[in-house]
């Protein structure tokens, strides 16, 4: 066997396997945003494929007999196919880093006019088969270029060039590792194109196409990387502001002055609320340190507590009405009671007899929704700095660690309506259907 066929067959075996290896990475990470991951994980089985039959080319170039001569054609069939999906691959890559899920049906008509070349190269690989429009073989089972190759080249070359003008006119919205590598699989295989005019017989396209992909999977990794120590500082930072913001000084001083109240007046109901309160306190310290979600039933028994010592003070001007009908689903801690000290501090008590908090809790088609109702007279985050920083707290805790949403509006007929949503993905069951 040539020399030649020996580096080709042990280069590209040594790259189908990296790429498997890189295969295996991808399908353990869960950290990567679900399609990219899957774009990136084709991308690299599909280059995994187009070495190995590439070098299964190399292998059984001019081999006689039967076996010799379907193993040539079918492998190189598979690469012409390979380097052709690849590009598809590569265009939804660019596709997903560009566009949002909600910006697609805005997509420029060049996103779909690339999916269309890399379909017309294939149906043209598959017509060749039949017509040596590409290539032919010898009696010897020979691989020889036909005429019209160059149009196998300029085929995928003029998808990359509309790649290309997508990535240099969005490139404010690609991160700067991912640009460098998304023009790396551009770059590379033009610059191969162009040397395979003028020196055949070496596969320099799929190196080079399986040498971007390998960058982008590095520059997938980094950036990913980058983004989980972004969202752990903001994490931190938002501990630190919840902190400051549920130590609440001024209700440790009411509730202390309440419990002095008592032991003169109820010494059993003030060792009960000592109680309470010690629960509560405890309950906000766990909740600070807590960075995995907790089940919805200990975060409503920690609003329990902290109703029951608010009604100490307030008495019958704070009403509580539960309505749980569903509590075996997980929620980021400390995100319903603040929501709810809300309700009492800026809704009910502001009002003068008061008034009632409704707490429920549901399966809907596409998560669970905990919804806080109060007849008070209603409160706005932009308002007041404080509601606006400890909601906002709520807010980014629900996002980060369930992808949940929170909602806030005044009702029609006084008060606030309060909508916290998990999705479906968070579920510890499956959910009942709306309805059901």
């Amino acid at each position: 066997m040539p020399w030649i066929n020996i580096f080709h067959i042990s280069l590209e075996t040594w790259g189908c396997f990296f790429c498997i290896i890189f295969i295996i990475c991808m399908v353990f990470s869960h950290e990567f945003e679900s399609k990219k991951r899957t774009i990136l994980i084709a991308l690299l089985g599909v280059a995994a494929f187009l070495l190995f039959m590439d070098a299964l080319a190399w292998a059984f170039r001019g081999y006689p007999g039967n076996v010799g001569y379907w193993m040539v054609r079918i492998s190189n069939f598979c690469v012409f196919e390979a380097s052709d999906l690849m590009f598809i691959f590569f265009h939804a890559y660019v596709w997903c880093q560009i566009f949002e899920q909600t910006e697609k049906k805005e997509a420029p008509v060049r996103v779909w006019l690339g999916y269309l070349i890399g379909t017309i190269g294939m149906l043209i690989v598959l017509i060749s088969q039949f017509t040596d429009f590409y290539y032919y073989f010898d009696v010897n089972n020979f691989y020889h270029r036909n005429v019209w190759y160059p149009i196998a080249l300029i085929i995928p070359l003029s998808g990359m060039l509309l790649d290309l003008s997508l990535i240099i006119q969005y490139r404010r919205k690609i991160k700067k590792g991912i640009l460098i590598s998304m023009l790396s699989y551009i770059i590379l295989p033009i610059i191969s194109v162009v040397l395979l005019f003028f020196y055949y017989g070496i596969s320099l396209t799929n190196i080079a196409m399986t040498l971007s992909v390998i960058f982008m999977f590095i520059a997938a990794n980094i950036e990913q990387s980058r983004e989980l120590l972004r969202k752990e500082k903001e994490m931190s930072e938002m501990q630190t502001k919840m902190m400051l913001s549920q130590i609440g000084p001024h209700f440790i001083y009411n509730t202390l002055t309440a419990i002095k109240h008592l032991c003169r007046t109820n010494p059993e109901m003030a060792a009960e609320t000592v109680d309470e309160f010690a629960v509560y306190l405890r309950g906000n310290i766990d909740s600070l340190t807590q960075k995995k979600k907790i089940m919805f039933t200990q975060e409503l028994n920690h609003v329990r507590n902290y109703l029951s010592i608010e009604k100490k003070r307030f008495g019958d001007r704070i009403q509580v009405e539960y309505d749980i009908e569903e509590k075996d689903f997980m929620i980021p801690a400390l995100t319903l009671q603040p929501l709810v000290e809300n309700a009492v501090k800026h809704g009910i008590t502001k009002k003068e007899n008061g008034g009632t908090i409704h707490i429920s809790s549901r399966a809907v088609e596409q998560g669970y929704e905990v919804i806080i109702d109060d007849d008070g007279v209603g409160y706005k985050p932009s308002d007041d700095d404080k509601i606006h920083t400890g909601i906002s707290n709520v807010s980014g805790r629900l996002k980060s660690m369930s992808d949940g949403t929170l909602s806030i509006s005044n009702r029609a007929e006084g008060g606030t309506h309060v909508v916290i949503f998990i999705p479906a993905e968070h579920y510890t069951k499956s959910p009942k259907k709306a309805g059901k």
